[in-house]
């Protein structure tokens, strides 16, 4: 395995001080490729988990911001990224849209994915990956939260994720035939 810049302790240590009542708000940004590589698959679905549970635990008293790729790089020569990626990329794409959807069913929760938008001439995104919590109206990290909300905020940068791409027909959805059989 390659060595990789995502510190599992580090992430670890700041996912469990979401429990925390300090604690009011969190800015995860996983826009790494390393996310989408099969090894990181059991650590991403941690960090899902993790940060679900710690939302659904504390409701309107923690604000969840994340930022996810919007869509992967373009490599000019095709083959230069395992088909892996791809597939785990629309996995886990469907899945946070999912879990958004439930949490926009239950107000007063505030949980927020935002969707990177990398231009074609990108090959990474200009955001480091994070998390940042607000503890007693300070960031762990002032000047990486600085970035990360300035990146949020610039017009045209990101897009919110949303429930709209679901497939929510599925088996006895009203587009099923035999509904109408």
């Amino acid at each position: 395995m390659t060595e990789t810049a995502i510190d599992r302790a580090a992430w670890r240590e700041r996912l469990a001080a979401l429990a925390t009542d300090d604690v009011t708000a969190a800015l995860v940004v996983q826009c790494g490729l390393d996310w989408l590589r099969p090894e990181f698959t059991a650590f991403r679905n941690e960090v899902d988990q993790a940060l679900m549970a710690a939302q659904l635990r504390r409701g309107p008293r923690l604000s969840v911001t994340r930022v996810v790729l919007h869509n992967l790089p373009v490599h000019p020569a095709p083959g230069m990224r395992p088909s892996a990626v791809d597939r785990a990329f629309e996995e886990w794409h469907h899945r946070l849209s999912s879990s958004s959807v439930l949490f926009a069913s239950a107000p007063p929760v505030t949980h927020r994915v935002h969707r990177l938008i990398l231009r074609g001439d990108e090959t990474a995104a200009a955001v480091p990956d994070m998390v940042e919590l607000l503890t007693d109206g300070d960031w762990t990290d002032p000047r990486r939260a600085g970035l990360a909300l300035h990146t949020i905020g610039a017009s045209g940068v990101t897009t919110p994720l949303t429930g709209y791409d679901l497939n929510w027909d599925g088996p006895f959805g009203d587009t099923d035939p035999s509904v109408y059989m």
